[in-house]
């Protein structure tokens, strides 16, 4: 995972991940396929795990968009949710700790992409911080 330059106030990283999420869809692209592209060029191995792709792909980008959103209004349910996350991808087949960091910086990367000149410093800096939160909810189920 990147290194985190800047820690951002708790009650601000909600109100500055919506912003990014507006600036993202101005670009009027969803983010699913340009994620998953960018995941499955890295990890082609991966892509036989998603049964029913134009769904589960789908449901992936969601689950974790609001999982994030979630952990970043400190929704207390979010931790539960991960740990059964990760325990139901178990079941697919071998999804190694560190490419869940990885993921989720294509994820920040896609978001940044679609988002163009719309991104900031500061949008970067949340979803870093935010994914690293994440990331060490997603390494303790682990």
């Amino acid at each position: 995972m990147a290194e985190l330059t800047e820690i951002i106030a708790a009650d601000r990283l909600g109100e500055i991940l919506e912003q990014s999420l507006y600036a993202v869809a101005e670009a009027g692209e969803d983010i699913t396929p340009h994620f998953f592209e960018r995941f499955f060029a890295l990890h082609p191995d991966q892509q036989a795990m998603f049964f029913q792709p134009t769904v589960s792909c789908g449901a992936m980008v969601n689950e974790i968009l609001e999982s994030l959103i979630a952990l970043a209004a400190n929704e207390g349910w979010v931790s539960t949710s991960i740990h059964n996350l990760v325990i139901a991808h178990r079941c697919y087949g071998n999804f190694p700790l560190p490419l869940y960091a990885e993921l989720l910086d294509l994820f920040i990367e896609t978001l940044a992409d679609l988002a163009g000149d719309r991104w900031s410093a500061e949008f970067e800096a949340a979803w870093r911080q935010t994914t690293a939160e994440l990331y060490t909810l997603i390494a303790h189920a682990h």
